[in-house]
């Protein structure tokens, strides 16, 4: 028998659905490529809107805090599955002007003059 989540169902799946139609009012990109999400787009789009766990409920994240929910894309929420997203590009080489890497992640970033 499969285990049941718990956003879908008992007193978490109220709090999820409440805080999905939030997100969906106020949130405009998608938390994990950046890019903007059009909501008239509907599932099985890939690009349609989808509500992701940033912390995924199998990796022991809150099934229902609107600080672990984050609005996505369709396509990149499959791909992130239930992996935790770090946000950095591993790079290895030498890098060119060409290829600078893309990171999501300001809180290491140091002013330099």
């Amino acid at each position: 028998m499969a285990i049941e989540r718990l956003d879908k169902k008992g007193p978490h799946r109220v709090a999820f659905e409440r805080n999905k139609k939030r997100i969906l009012k106020t949130k405009h990109t998608c938390g994990i490529c950046g890019q903007d999400v059009d909501k008239t787009l509907a599932y099985p789009h890939p690009l349609s809107p989808a509500i992701d766990h940033i912390i995924p409920v199998a990796k022991g994240g809150h099934p229902s805090n609107m600080d672990n929910l984050q609005l996505t894309h369709w396509k990149c929420n499959r791909d992130k599955s239930d992996k935790l997203y770090s946000g950095k590009t591993n790079v290895t080489g030498t890098i060119g002007n060409r290829n600078l890497p893309k990171t999501l992640d300001w809180t290491s970033y140091e002013f330099k003059m």
